[in-house]
């Protein structure tokens, strides 16, 4: 056990290594600890890292803003958890980013250490820079000036070979000149300066047979305090036309049963609470005996958001079970209509009686998500929300009264942000002073009604997050700049180029920032979604076969 200095968080399973002549390597998650611990794939390249002999990797997180008033001047400095170094300390840094909003923690925390932001502007006594993690394999241009190279795709394809290349490296430049053709998987932005064609072929494993995902350290400082996570598949069948993880992980990959068994066994004696996660939680064939094993184990489970079409009475079973009491559901939409230009294939009855039957079991509390400002999006489709919403709320008290316990209903409502990789990746987001309009609507609707709790994104951070995912290699100059002058005048002074980042249209012929990133799915499936979105028409789940029998969308 380990105690993060300054903190009451306990700690399981912290790698130390202080052997001579070890790749010192800095793990960086460019966030706060509680953000970065919660993160299954940080922890997944953490503890491959480590598994190489010769390597020594410990953990780098953001202070926590909100606590930066209790630390000491000269404790302010970024240093790693493990043995206290800083940044510029390490022979390599490690950037592994989930979400794009960290792109500029990421800038932050190079200022900080002293190193120059601009690949082109180190030498040899800077550590190397490295990138890695879904955002990144998403778009990584907007902060492609900053890297040294990109490790593009899933930690076990790329982790060994390239720490096997770092340590036969001679110098930087021949390094990295030679990189590309060593490692699938690596690019490094500087080879390309002159913009001729090139592909990157982002990596994945075939199957998971061989693999587990799950926790390494085990922590009492995240949102799933001191809960052991187990990653159940990767990927969704569902193809929701606005998810990256429906389309960058086609087809999806089931780990097999016993896998996820052999990580409970692991768990045992260490927590009693068990975190099942994925994108599609109950699509795994097995489910129902995963949650018997659990629960035969005495461990307490909890599960990521669950389609309401797909909640089996064994299902809520498990649910009830293991003492949930909040239960959360993404219809995304309030209209039909809505549903099937997004291709959320469910039907308002299951939403209806997933929550008749949800609160029946004794789970009282309600969380949904909905997005406003989805392409082709009409005012009559948000007051459909409210109108939704109401409907749940009837069936809830209906149910609650019967039970004589009422819980609550929250609605996270987030504007549509168009990702790179899905069929929405020509979209616009949608106007500053319409989503304005829109979450206007949603708050007269329901707020007059008992027991519903209203979340809205924030729509400025929403716009920044757009501009993130985007953008191409000229939005590194904007974070540069917000670095300096904050966001808002960052944006202004380059409203032109924003502007058609964030809110202009495509057409499915315009060359994307990121299309030089073979993610397996085409663009030329990805355009036929898109069409058919606007059509209103829906499309079947990826049946989960092997591609080379499908080839649908490949």
């Amino acid at each position: 056990m380990k105690k993060r200095p300054g903190n009451k968080v306990v700690e399981q399973g912290a790698i130390i290594k202080k052997n001579k002549g070890l790749i010192k390597t800095a793990l960086v998650y460019p966030n706060t600890y509680k953000a970065g611990m919660s993160s299954l794939g940080f922890q997944t390249v953490y503890k491959i890292a480590n598994q190489i002999d010769n390597v020594a990797c410990e953990r780098v997180f953001c202070l926590d803003p909100k606590k930066k008033n209790q630390h000491l001047k000269s404790d302010l400095q970024v240093k790693s958890l493990e043995t206290g170094l800083s940044l510029d300390q390490f022979d390599i840094i490690l950037f592994s980013i989930s979400f794009e909003n960290d792109f500029t923690h990421l800038a932050q925390l190079l200022g900080e250490a002293g190193i120059p932001l601009r690949s082109s502007d180190r030498n040899h006594i800077h550590p190397l820079v490295v990138a890695g993690g879904v955002a990144c394999f998403l778009n990584p241009e907007p902060i492609a000036p900053f890297m040294d190279c990109f490790l593009l795709g899933e930690a076990e394809c790329l982790m060994e070979n390239f720490f096997s290349a770092v340590s036969k490296k001679n110098d930087r430049k021949s390094f990295l000149q030679t990189l590309e053709k060593k490692i699938p998987g690596a690019y490094v932005p500087s080879l390309h300066i002159d913009k001729n064609p090139f592909k990157i072929k982002v990596q994945y494993l075939e199957n998971l047979d061989a693999v587990t995902t799950s926790t390494c350290i085990l922590t009492s400082g995240t949102a799933f305090k001191d809960t052991f996570l187990i990653e159940t598949l990767k990927g969704c069948p569902h193809g929701c036309r606005f998810c990256s993880a429906g389309f960058i992980y086609r087809p999806p990959r089931i780990y097999p049963a016993r896998n996820i068994y052999g990580a409970m066994d692991k768990a045992f004696g260490r927590t009693d609470k068990i975190g099942l996660v994925s994108s599609a939680i109950a699509d795994h064939p097995e489910i129902t005996n995963i949650c018997n094993y659990g629960l035969k184990h005495n461990f307490k489970l909890s599960f990521s958001s669950i389609r309401a079409d797909k909640l089996t009475d064994e299902f809520i079973c498990a649910l009830s079970n293991s003492k949930v009491k909040t239960a959360t559901i993404a219809p995304e939409a309030g209209s039909a209509r809505m549903r099937n230009i997004i291709n959320k294939r469910i039907k308002e009855t299951d939403i209806l009686s997933a929550t008749r039957r949800l609160v029946n079991a004794g789970i009282i509390n309600l969380r949904l998500y909905f997005m406003i400002g989805l392409p082709f999006e009409q005012t009559c489709d948000v007051h459909a929300i409210v109108d939704l919403t109401k409907k749940i709320k009837e069936n809830f008290l209906e149910v609650s009264k019967k039970k004589k316990k009422i819980g609550t209903i929250t609605l996270s409502v987030n504007p549509f942000i168009p990702k790179p990789g899905t069929p929405f990746q020509w979209a616009a987001m949608e106007d500053e002073t319409i989503l304005k309009q829109r979450v206007k609507i949603i708050k007269q609707g329901l707020k007059k009604i008992a027991n519903v709790k209203l979340n809205f994104e924030s729509l400025r951070k929403a716009k920044i997050h757009a501009l993130l995912s985007r953008g191409d290699q000229k939005t590194a100059d904007i974070i540069e700049s917000a670095l300096k002058d904050g966001w808002v005048p960052a944006m202004r002074n380059n409203k032109e180029y924003c502007h058609s980042i964030i809110y202009q249209k495509k057409p499915v012929n315009t060359p994307l920032p990121w299309d030089f990133l073979d993610n397996r799915v085409k663009k030329n499936f990805l355009a036929k979604e898109f069409i058919k979105a606007e059509q209103e028409k829906k499309s079947a789940p990826c049946p989960m076969i092997d591609c080379k029998t499908c080839k649908i969308c490949i």
